[in-house]
């Protein structure tokens, strides 16, 4: 029986009484009647006690919510599993990850949800809490301290106030992030994700340089936060890691995917708000649509946009996002990738009908930032250089196990188009900087003749001027003659 079916809370009860009913009529005897009632027993069981399935978790979790003071969810929404999203690799839908949908048309600045800070499990107000600089320091302080809390919340299990959340995370699937996932991925994209400290050549020489992309866990908080031989705690971490916002675990906000660009539909309050959260649609939302967030550019995101692209989302939650992708490269290359629609007359980069253009750090596009502009030369081959190395790591897919092969894959395949897209993008635009400064060589070689010619002409004119005063001087000189003969 326990090793098929889970129980859920709302079926305890009942299976108490059930469990009362079989003990009460054992005690009396194995009677004809008890024989007869037994079949029934074991359906009531097998049919009339849901087994505890995401779905359930998900409805008990926006009960509760609904039942908080200033707690709301709008009921034109759906959280549903996501096992069609075109945005990941085919999956079974009992393994699927959730999604928000609408269920029907919701106009825009429609209020989507309010959850109220009481339902957060966070350390927001905690003394021990370090203001976020500029070093990682107090980025994983705050993620330990977080990490206990949760700790604490699971261990109190149902007597929590935010048990049905509890609930639901106990549930989640273990190795959704990198940092959980097996060594032979780890290895493989250990040099293809950011890190914070290079590798030393040493770790280069022995092929196990260690990342902070992978390594972090072991790196900052087993022995000094979490055990170093739970597996459970590693779970707690990266779940805080996965579906934190700062240092707040936020129920059904964690639920939304997040997408930038045309996507992005939401918009929120800061999660510091003392009220809790509010989100709204930010334009409107047709009946079916998914309803997505944006993980970096949030209320509390402030410039992570600017430095955190498509390869730090993988790095934290283990999908690839869809499309616009950003990149920031330690070889001071900035750029965005965005899809373009053709109807709109739009053809990509230079017309070459890719459905994709290339933004670079340009200083127009985001006009208050320090940026690198295009890339130079030694810039492109940095590029061609990390393509040849994403491949050669694609070659390699078959070290990794079957259960990642799919999200591994697809990180590498798109970084392989990315990066082909940037380059081609930066040829042009360098052949094109490169044609107009031959044009303006050209023109200034012209300016040149010109002024030369100018100078020609204005010389001879003064030789001229020079010329017809020596005339008249001479003429002057004839005339004095001729007036001194008359005389004479």
């Amino acid at each position: 029986y326990h090793n098929k079916y889970y129980l859920v809370p709302v079926g305890i009860k009942k299976t108490k009484i059930i469990i009362s009913s079989i003990k009460m009529l054992t005690r009396t005897s194995l009677s004809t009647s008890f024989l007869s009632i037994l079949p029934c027993l074991l359906s009531i069981i097998t049919t009339h006690i849901p087994p505890c399935t995401a779905d359930q978790q998900v409805d008990d979790i926006i009960s509760w919510i609904n039942h908080l003071p200033n707690g709301y969810f709008n009921d034109k929404l759906a959280i549903n599993p996501m096992s069609n999203a075109p945005f990941l690799p085919a999956t079974s839908s009992s393994s699927s990850p959730m999604g928000v949908f609408a269920k029907e048309d919701i106009e825009a600045e429609e209020l989507l949800m309010r959850i109220p800070r009481e339902a957060f499990i966070h350390v927001l107000d905690m003394e021990e809490r370090k203001e976020v600089d500029d070093t990682w320091s107090a980025f994983y302080h705050n993620m330990c301290l977080l990490t206990k809390k949760l700790k604490e919340e699971m261990e109190t299990g149902e007597d929590s106030p935010r048990a049905p959340y509890v609930r639901f995370l106990k549930s989640q699937q273990r190795g959704q992030i990198p940092a959980l996932w097996s060594a032979p991925s780890k290895n493989l994209l250990r040099p293809l994700l950011p890190y914070e400290d290079p590798p030393t050549e040493a770790e280069l020489a022995n092929h196990t340089p260690r990342s902070n992309s992978v390594d972090w866990i072991d790196d900052h908080l087993k022995s000094t936060c979490i055990s170093p031989t739970d597996p459970s705690d590693e779970q707690l971490v990266a779940l805080v890691k996965q579906r934190g916002y700062d240092d707040a675990l936020i129920p059904l906000w964690d639920m939304f995917n997040h997408a930038n660009g045309r996507y992005t539909n939401t918009r929120q309050t800061s999660v510091r708000d003392a009220e809790g959260v509010r989100v709204y649609a930010s334009k409107e939302i047709r009946a079916g649509d998914e309803v997505f967030a944006s993980y970096d550019r949030c209320a509390d995101c402030e410039f992570v946009n600017l430095v955190w692209g498509t390869p730090e989302i993988f790095r934290d939650f283990g999908f690839v996002e869809p499309y616009p992708h950003r990149y920031h490269l330690e070889e001071r290359i900035w750029f965005e990738i965005v899809e373009v629609d053709e109807k709109d007359g739009d053809k990509g980069n230079d017309g070459d009908g890719s459905g994709f253009r290339v933004l670079w750090d340009d200083g127009i596009t985001w006009p208050d930032v320090d940026n690198y502009g295009n890339p130079d030369r030694e810039g492109i081959e940095f590029l061609e250089r990390e393509v040849t190395k994403f491949e050669s790591a694609l070659a390699r897919m078959s070290e990794v196990p079957e259960e990642e092969r799919g999200m591994v894959s697809q990180y590498i395949s798109t970084v392989i188009f990315d990066y082909k897209l940037a380059i081609a993008a930066a040829e042009r635009d360098l052949e094109l900087e490169e044609e107009d400064e031959d044009s303006s060589d050209d023109d200034e070689e012209e300016d040149e003749v010109e002024e030369d010619e100018d100078e020609v002409e204005e010389g001879d004119y003064v030789d001229d001027d020079e010329y017809h005063e020596e005339e008249e001087e001479d003429d002057d000189e004839e005339n004095e003659n001729e007036s001194g003969r008359d005389e004479l």
